[in-house]
């Protein structure tokens, strides 16, 4: 039943309620009651005393209506209002609306709905403001780690720097050489920090749109070389990479230079983050109307709590006291570029059992 239909039957049940009241105080005062006295009684007399019994009947009505429908109104404002205040909590009073069979009492019976959907809005208001608050404390996290991230190369280049600078010391060709491949290391290492954070600027100011430059290419190929570019990678000297594909060629339309990004950072997170000697596999599949790309490792895996965060934005998983190589956008990073190519990217991990990515990009 709609709460204005319920609505309406409580006031028309309500008003009869008083009809009848009025009509049995006044047949009670004329009859029961003014025989009483033995005397007879003026007409004008009498039509006070039912206005005196009609205008009592009618306040002690207009008090009982206040109660029944002003009552759970008043409530109702009330958890509104807490609610503006940005206090999520259980009401004061809320256990008073039900009885002890945990039913709802009459006169809040009529506002059923409302009730269910304030408690309803309660309980999501504040998971919000939880989620809200743990946004935003991953992003001060994150906040702290990029400083971390970026003073770290920067501190390498001003040392260097310095010690070219120093007159007091004459260094030779080679320590030169040295000298400035490290300070060109670290700022190519500044360079892509960088990067990655005007890349989610570019996608967090088009709504995750971000334009693509397709072109009809051979995705088997091309995963072949970025495979062997990651293998001949110093930092992947000690890690075993495979590729595996039972189809030698698969053209489907790709932006080249985002769809590098991607599976070289699921493939360097494979290598930084695993101990030597892990195996990385990547393997193709061709599907009827899409492509599969998968990236297996059996390394140490990932935490649940990992897990779920792994492709928010502000989420790193580790601690600025702990060794980066990055941002901790690489991820989210990886799967707004997979969703730009009208793609989808999962996870699947278990600590200890190793990783596995899939991404899945469309054929047409």
């Amino acid at each position: 039943m709609r709460i204005n239909t319920r609505f309406t039957l409580h006031l028309a049940l309500g008003i009869i309620l008083w009809m009848l009241l009025s009509g049995i105080c006044i047949v009670i005062g004329l009859e029961g009651i003014l025989p009483l006295f033995k005397k007879s009684v003026s007409e004008a007399y009498q039509s006070l005393l039912v206005a005196w019994i009609f205008g009592f009947s009618t306040i002690v009505c207009i008090a009982v209506f206040g109660w029944y429908f002003g009552g759970p109104l008043g409530f109702i404002m009330s958890w509104i209002h807490q609610l503006s205040q940005e206090n999520y909590k259980q009401p004061v009073g809320l256990s008073k609306i039900y009885t002890r069979k945990g039913k709802l009492r009459m006169r809040y019976m009529l506002y059923q709905e409302v009730l269910q959907h304030l408690q309803s809005l309660s309980g999501k208001l504040k998971a919000a403001e939880t989620e809200r608050e743990k946004v935003e404390q991953a992003k001060q996290e994150w906040i702290a780690g990029i400083s971390h991230d970026l003073k770290t190369p920067l501190t390498y280049i001003t040392g260097y720097s310095t010690l070219l600078l120093n007159d007091q010391y004459d260094w030779s060709k080679e320590e030169a050489c040295s000298f400035i491949q490290e300070i060109a290391d670290k700022g190519k290492h500044m360079e892509e920090l960088i990067q990655d954070l005007s890349l989610v600027i570019q996608f967090n100011n088009t709504d995750g749109k971000l334009p693509l430059h397709k072109t009809n290419q051979d995705i088997v190929d091309f995963t072949k070389r970025i495979v062997a570019n990651i293998s001949n990678n110093p930092q992947a000297n000690d890690y075993i990479l495979h590729f595996k594909t039972a189809t030698s060629v698969i053209n489907i339309d790709f932006d080249t230079k985002f769809m590098q990004r991607i599976l070289q950072n699921i493939l360097m997170n494979a290598v930084i983050h695993n101990p030597p000697n892990t195996n990385i596999y990547t393997q193709i599949f061709d599907r009827v109307e899409h492509v599969e790309i998968h990236i297996v490792d059996n390394g140490v895996g990932i935490s649940q709590q990992m897990l779920e965060n792994i492709f928010q934005q502000y989420y790193r998983g580790t601690t600025t006291e702990s060794s980066s190589e990055g941002t901790g956008l690489g991820m989210a990073i990886v799967y707004k570029l997979v969703q730009a190519h009208n793609g989808t990217i999962s996870v699947q991990s278990e600590p200890s059992n190793g990783t596995t990515f899939i991404i899945t990009l469309p054929k047409k």
